[in-house]
């Protein structure tokens, strides 16, 4: 309990810091100006979008799921809201409280849905992997300034071709991993408990991480995947709209790929709802990229991610709701 409240600290100590550095070069007047004159005809889009990437992410995450586990889609999603909602409270607490309620609501085996999740987050940093070399090499015309945003300016070729040799590695040591625990469990029997315990959540853990080998349907796995990175940069393009910004500073769908990927690394820094990580970010990519004004860049960062928490907890909310009243008209029909 100790540790835990000392993450929840930590966190939002450096969401503070990370706040504190966004706006010490702005006048709160300014910021205030920029966020009335906000317009919002955009929103409706985005929060389609929004709904559409997540339910594709609750559809791809099914064919990680092992044959016998069968799960209704309408679980899957909010189960995946769920854990979109937990995020914001309490950071990477909702990539456990995803799988949970899901296991615990179709009674299938809860080690098998949380590791499917971090073969899911290993299929997904590598996606992130290729649209931040795709930014960083075509999408920029000067590739400093991105490298020095993230403080990889004396990166080489030979630093980035490491990363996908990483992959390679952890993946093969996961399933070396649990060859190892597969076996130890077929040829020992442990009396022990604790190893006992140990041994099953060992080989859970090599089962769900091996999901990725047993999808079945890659081309729709894929397809899937590019529609979930689709909906987050449409979502980081729409927010243009909501002051101009595509015609005052020339910003465009491209553009929206860059911040995407400055978006993802802002989100996965340990903040509670990535608050500070992602504002700070984004501000300093819209400003060293485009020369969008230090208050304009923050009033999107904050616009744009109050709308995304807003709307993840309602639609999130709503879904939770759906899923227990579905389940509910099932059981009355049988």
């Amino acid at each position: 309990m100790r540790v835990k409240t000392l993450n929840i600290i930590i966190s939002v100590a450096v969401a503070a810091f990370f706040i504190w550095l966004a706006l010490r070069n702005i006048e709160l007047s300014e910021l205030g100006l920029q966020i009335r004159i906000v317009t919002y005809y955009w929103l409706p889009f985005f929060v389609i979008t929004l709904s559409l990437s997540h339910y594709l992410r609750a559809e791809r995450w099914r064919l990680l799921l092992p044959e016998e586990n069968k799960v209704s889609r309408v679980t899957l999603f909010a189960g995946v809201m769920l854990g979109y909602m937990m995020n914001t409270i309490i950071p990477r607490f909702g990539e456990i409280s995803r799988p949970v309620y899901v296991a615990r609501k179709e009674k299938v085996n809860t080690g098998n849905l949380v590791d499917t999740i971090v073969a899911e987050r290993l299929f997904d940093l590598f996606v992130m992997f290729i649209l931040c070399i795709l930014a960083i090499f075509f999408l920029i015309s000067d590739p400093l300034i991105i490298q020095s945003l993230f403080g990889i300016e004396k990166w080489t070729l030979f630093h980035y071709s490491i990363i996908p040799i990483l992959f390679i590695v952890i993946l093969s040591g996961i399933w070396g991993f649990y060859k190892i625990i597969f076996l130890a469990d077929k040829q020992i029997e442990f009396q022990n408990p604790v190893l006992a315990k140990l041994v099953s959540f060992g080989k859970s853990f090599g089962e769900g991480m091996y999901s990725l080998n047993k999808v079945k349907n890659w081309p729709v796995f894929i397809l899937l995947t590019i529609g979930i990175w689709m909906g987050y940069i449409i979502m980081t393009y729409l927010p243009f709209y909501m002051l101009n910004m595509q015609e005052t500073f020339g910003l465009q769908f491209l553009d929206a790929i860059v911040l995407t990927v400055v978006s993802a690394v802002g989100v996965s820094i340990p903040t509670p709802a990535a608050i500070g990580s992602f504002h700070l970010l984004m501000q300093q990519a819209l400003s060293l990229l485009h020369q969008v004004p230090l208050a304009t860049a923050l009033t999107y960062a904050t616009i744009m991610h109050a709308s995304t928490v807003i709307f993840v907890f309602i639609i999130g909310s709503l879904t939770l709701w759906w899923d227990k009243y579905y389940t509910l008209a099932v059981l009355e029909k049988r």
